[in-house]
């Protein structure tokens, strides 16, 4: 029992300092971030269950300031009425981290957040 809570209580914490790391990461980019445009390479997707929305992993690459060629994924939802958008060789708007380039946020707004 004591093995099964505590197995339970490391997911729990690991996931916390998984999701802060990621905050920090995203705050920082969005502070001293550069915006720039990339192109998709490839884009996979799961099924959102029986709404109108997709899972997809979508591969890019974009080049930073320095002229640095840089291969990035990302996972997003979007509206399955906005697939078209993501398809290979389709432009994608990417923010990334000046200080390190590999660091990249998607600019893909989330469907499930918009105000109805």
């Amino acid at each position: 029992m004591f093995a099964v809570l505590a197995f339970f209580a490391y997911v729990i914490v690991s996931l916390r300092i998984r999701d802060a790391k990621n905050k920090k990461i995203k705050e920082g980019i969005a502070a001293d971030g550069v915006n720039t445009t990339g192109v998709i390479i490839d884009v996979s997707s799961r099924s959102g269950g029986n709404s109108g929305f997709i899972n997809i992993t979508v591969s890019f690459d974009y080049e930073s300031e320095t002229g640095k060629k840089i291969s990035g994924k990302a996972d997003a939802v979007i509206d399955v009425m906005s697939i078209n958008k993501y398809q290979p060789g389709e432009a994608i708007a990417l923010r990334y981290s000046r200080k390190e380039p590999e660091k990249v946020i998607v600019d893909i707004p989330n469907p499930l957040l918009k105000r109805r």
